[in-house]
């Protein structure tokens, strides 16, 4: 018989008496003041996640329990800190999984992975530099890559947070760096879309998810950039007359990517192709960030609770107003306009400096 699923993380607000069963996706143990031990953890469903504590008393008392089980919680919703904290009475460790409704307890990206990965793949189809495009031909040839690809999430939790994350936020960034450079033409599309396309793949193997995500080993001792980085040096070799100067461009893009020292990035963006890249990764992870709030406020607040990765609460409210009156039929299908863009930027790079 199937194990019923009582609540999900957004039936959690202050006051609510939790009792249901979620995902043990991060353990911690800590020392008070008085040197006594105590638990903080992450409980996580379909629906997202929140934090708990086991006070000392009721930690010891405890069972075994690790990430990545499924764990029968009881407890209190509280508020902590301007947010939401899930004081833990009693916790008890699932052992018969096979009754477990998995599809409760896996967050998916609301898109179509397949589709996404058809709309990188277009990206990469402009591509005119025969280097470039059969380093992405490298990747994309490999199946394994691509459906380890399609499965990655791009964080353990803030941002995209999901099956399919990565895939959905390297789409967003590939096609925004797309539309940027229509604006400023004095880019070099080959290497922004590459850079683009290419900048979080170090994730695949920083993360591992199954039905929650996890870091993994080689993701604790070095982290995404330095694996992605690695991972297409690997790639380049593979590939006779790779022009040196290319190469550097592009690493560079994917070490700064993150932008600054103090948040993991071992150069700070030093060409305008990096900057870009940067600048939308950055903005595109808020951005998912910031949705993946909006779609956990069920109870309608204004006001989230404290955010630690936006350092403030945010206001939700939704603003009220007429249509929009501009959206006026231009005669244009969507597939002339792809081709008519198609042919600008390929019109474009023609006249781009021999560099590359």
């Amino acid at each position: 018989m199937e194990i019923s699923k009582k609540q999900f993380i957004s039936d959690l607000e202050v006051g609510v008496k939790a009792d249901s069963i979620f995902i043990m996706a991060n353990k911690q143990i800590r020392k008070k003041k008085d040197g006594k031990a105590y638990c903080a953890v992450t409980l996580q469903d379909r629906e997202g996640s929140i934090e708990g504590v086991l006070w000392t008393e009721v930690y010891c008392s405890a069972g075994d329990f690790a990430e990545g089980d499924f764990v029968l919680v009881e407890g209190d919703v509280k508020e902590y800190k301007g947010g939401k904290q899930l004081v833990i009475g009693s916790i008890k460790k699932i052992e018969n999984k096979e009754n477990i409704n998995y599809s409760d307890y896996m967050k998916t990206s609301g898109k179509n992975i397949d589709e996404m990965f058809e709309g990188i793949k277009k990206y990469a189809a402009r591509i005119k530099n025969p280097h470039l495009k059969k380093l992405l031909d490298l990747y994309f040839e490999d199946q394994k890559f691509v459906k380890d690809f399609k499965n990655a999430a791009a964080a353990v939790r803030y941002h995209h947070a999901f099956k399919g994350g990565l895939l959905e936020h390297t789409l967003a960034v590939t096609e925004i760096c797309d539309a940027i450079y229509r604006v400023y033409r004095n880019l070099n599309y080959d290497l922004l879309i590459s850079g683009a396309i290419l900048h979080d793949i170090g994730k695949i193997r920083e993360y591992r998810t199954v039905i929650s995500t996890e870091v993994t080993d080689e993701g604790k001792l070095l982290g995404h950039i330095t694996i992605g980085y690695g991972w297409v040096l690997e790639k380049i070799k593979e590939i006779d007359g790779f022009p040196g100067d290319l190469r550097d461009r592009l690493l560079h893009i994917m070490l700064s990517h993150h932008g600054h020292k103090e948040f993991g990035s071992p150069k700070r963006p030093k060409i305008l192709e990096a900057f870009i890249v940067y600048h939308v990764d950055h903005m595109d992870a808020d951005i998912g960030g910031y949705n993946i709030i909006l779609e956990e406020n069920k109870s309608g607040s204004d006001w989230s609770d404290y955010l630690k990765n936006f350092d403030r609460s945010v206001f939700l409210k939704k603003l009220e107003q007429p249509g929009n009156e501009n959206n006026q039929d231009t005669g244009e299908t969507a597939d002339k306009k792809e081709k008519r863009e198609n042919e600008d930027i390929h019109e474009e790079g023609e006249k781009q400096s021999g560099l590359f």
